[in-house]
């Protein structure tokens, strides 16, 4: 048996308080008067005896009823595994994810609950004994050793956090940090949210692992705003925008938000939207862009009170980019290419075949193949590369072709393969309204449509890899114009060349929207944000190697990223220095370059976490348990020992005793 306040003992003083009542009032004589003492002196030789036994018994009950009291007030209990050696190191994890933010029927938040909690097992601590805390910052003032004092100014310091870390991190930090050749403890105060891959956590043998499950059942309804997103890829200044909205209902109950549009600091509108329960739903937004500023700054934001990081949405983009497009041609650039693509809205470039440069073809969203009689192994390689990056590329094929080149390409990056050529008059005869490149070119189907005539063109050979789409077909479905999917990038395949001489396509009414929109079908279209992650990386081409690179946010943040490059790619590297969601500037040497706006992950918007058994399952070890609690862990607890408390048993026997003193009282009217 052991306690967990000694010190109380020093009442154990008290015990004097019966023993001097002893003294002095059993021991006092009273004069009785009597004729004869003959009577007295026989009555005293009877009695003398017993009346000594019934005082040490009176003495040794009110001994005991102290004794037991103060033993109750020592919080007495029985060690349950007396072989557990006690940690000299204790590691301590609060969870400081957004969901901890919510509050319970008290208003208090999960938060303040894993602090409390975390401070009342340090300050049951000896001195000698050393802390770690552990959040999901990561920081390094969160990975070091501290005596318990120097502990809870850490603890009370914590704030609610944006960055997301699994608890499966935390404990190969924590793994990072022990002795494993020591007994160790490590305590989690956390929710645990559904929110990362929860596979079993492999600790050392002597590490214990106390586990605080955090709950509660007050208002879990939450409402996130998802995304946004345009589906026209173009921006320009002064055209109306038609922005969509993607909201979720994560609750068990029908809800209507209101919703704010504001854009470079001005509000546009506000919107009413209902959203049914557990579903999500989107709404589009409509704003004119700003005629006098190619930066647009957008915010989007609900009202909901419970959950708050997932409110507000920002997005950024500019009015000023021009789409990249380079045309590869071998004797002669088509003069019909360059009418298209001199549009404004088009940076446009062209090589000679023999004089590519390669390090600029990634900064382009589409490669036009212009009548290329051969294909060498760089240029394929390369073309493969950049198609499997989210790119498009769109080939009009020689008729004098080396077949075997072109096939080892098509069939490299899965699209059918190039049979034969051969001369013919024939017509297209179908047209799949419903392919993504005419997009915005028909209000509606037309059975008697004009399409373009060819008098020659190849076979084709079909390649069962291959994932496409019908554009344009002649009767027998054999292709004219085909899209085929590769990774995540696309190929138009023309099975045709642009010799007038052979088809009068490009003469067609369809030739310029069919090459705009293969040009606009693109994946690496302006990013309206980038997700805040522990490394947040974005890809910027156009950045040069000694460019001055600045990321500033009003007159609060500045930073200098680190600029890196990979396969022929420039990243821009932040790090995890971005903390907040919000507009910020990209500054190139000095000049204003782009706006880029942060938001935080939506993972954790969904109101699901896991039950006891599954937090259990989560450790292989045994000597892993979940402190019963309400939140707020039993005054009790310590973290050097684990016991059974029994303080009431010494209540119970001095009450015990006190009712046997009044009853020989009584009994014997002493």
């Amino acid at each position: 048996m052991e306690f967990s306040n000694p010190s109380i003992f020093f009442y154990l003083i008290l015990l004097s308080i019966p023993i001097i009542i002893h003294l002095f009032n059993f021991r006092k004589y009273k004069k009785i008067h009597f004729s004869s003492i003959h009577l007295l002196s026989q009555i005293e030789k009877t009695t003398k005896s017993k009346n000594k036994i019934k005082q040490w018994i009176i003495l040794i009950t009110r001994i005991g009823i102290i004794t037991l009291i103060i033993f109750a007030f020592a919080l007495p209990y029985i060690n349950t595994n007396p072989n557990q050696q006690e940690s000299s190191k204790i590691g301590i994890y609060i969870d400081n994810s957004f969901s901890m933010g919510r509050i319970d029927i008290d208003k208090t938040k999960l938060l303040d609950y894993a602090k409390s909690n975390a401070k009342q097992i340090i300050r049951e601590l000896k001195p000698q004994q050393k802390v770690l805390i552990l959040t999901n910052d990561l920081e390094k003032k969160h990975q070091k050793w501290y005596t318990p004092k120097d502990a809870i100014s850490i603890i009370d310091s914590i704030k609610i956090s944006g960055k997301p870390s699994s608890i499966k991190t935390i404990t190969y930090k924590y793994n990072q940090h022990i002795d494993t050749t020591h007994f160790n403890s490590f305590y989690l105060f956390s929710d645990f949210q559904k929110t990362n891959d929860f596979s079993i956590l492999n600790t050392p043998t002597k590490t214990s692992i106390k586990i605080g499950h955090l709950t509660t059942k007050y208002n879990n309804m939450n409402i996130s705003l998802d995304s946004c997103y345009f589906n026209d890829p173009v921006r320009k200044k002064n055209e109306i925008e038609n922005l969509t909205i993607l909201l979720t209902n994560h609750g068990e109950e029908n809800i209507t938000t209101n919703t704010e549009l504001i854009i470079n600091g001005q509000q546009k509108s506000t919107y009413s939207i209902d959203i049914p329960a557990n579903s999500t739903t989107t709404h589009n937004l409509y704003y004119i862009n700003p005629s006098k500023t190619e930066f647009v700054n957008g915010l989007i934001r609900i009202n909901e009170q419970n959950i708050t990081f997932d409110n507000q949405l920002y997005f950024s983009y500019s009015t000023k980019p021009k789409i990249p497009v380079v045309v590869i041609y071998q004797d002669n650039l088509s003069d019909y290419l360059m009418k298209v693509f001199s549009d404004s809205i088009f940076d446009f470039k062209s090589y000679n075949h023999n004089q590519i440069d390669y390090n600029k073809l990634e900064e382009n969203q589409l490669i036009v193949l212009d009548q290329i009689s051969d294909l060498t192994i760089g240029l394929s390689t390369h073309l493969k590369e950049y198609v499997e990056d989210g790119n498009n590329i769109l080939i009009f094929p020689n008729q004098n072709i080396n077949i075997t080149a072109y096939n080892k390409f098509l069939k490299s990056v899965n699209v059918d393969l190039i049979s034969k050529w051969i001369v013919e008059e024939n017509s297209v005869d179908q047209i799949n309204y419903e392919n993504p490149i005419f997009k915005s070119v028909f209000n509606k189907k037309n059975s008697n449509i004009n399409l373009p005539k060819v008098q020659g063109r190849f076979l084709s050979k079909k390649n069962q890899k291959s994932q496409s789409r019908e554009i344009l077909s002649f009767l027998d479905s054999s292709p004219f114009l085909k899209q085929y999917i590769y990774k995540k990038g696309n190929i138009f395949m023309c099975f045709s060349n642009l010799n007038s001489e052979n088809n009068n396509f490009s003469q067609h009414a369809l030739f310029i929207p069919i090459l705009y929109n293969a040009a606009l079908t693109n994946s690496n279209s302006q990013k309206l944000y980038t997700i805040i992650k522990t490394e947040t990386i974005i890809e910027e081409n156009k950045i040069k190697k000694d460019d001055e690179v600045i990321l500033k946010k009003d007159n609060s943040f500045s930073m200098i990223p680190d600029i890196q490059y990979h396969h022929q790619k420039t990243l821009i590297n932040f790090d995890d220095k971005i903390q907040n969601d919000g507009s910020y500037q990209l500054i190139v040497n000095t000049q204003d370059y782009m706006p880029i706006s942060f938001n935080y992950s939506r993972d954790e918007s969904t109101m699901e976490f896991l039950s006891a058994n599954e937090i259990g399952n989560l450790f292989s070890q045994k000597s892993s348990f979940i402190i019963k609690t309400q939140n707020t862990i039993a005054k009790k607890f310590g973290e050097n020992k684990k016991r059974n408390q029994i303080e009431y048993f010494f209540i119970v026997s001095a009450i015990i005793l006190l009712i046997i003193e009044l009853i020989l009282l009584r009994t014997w009217k002493t």
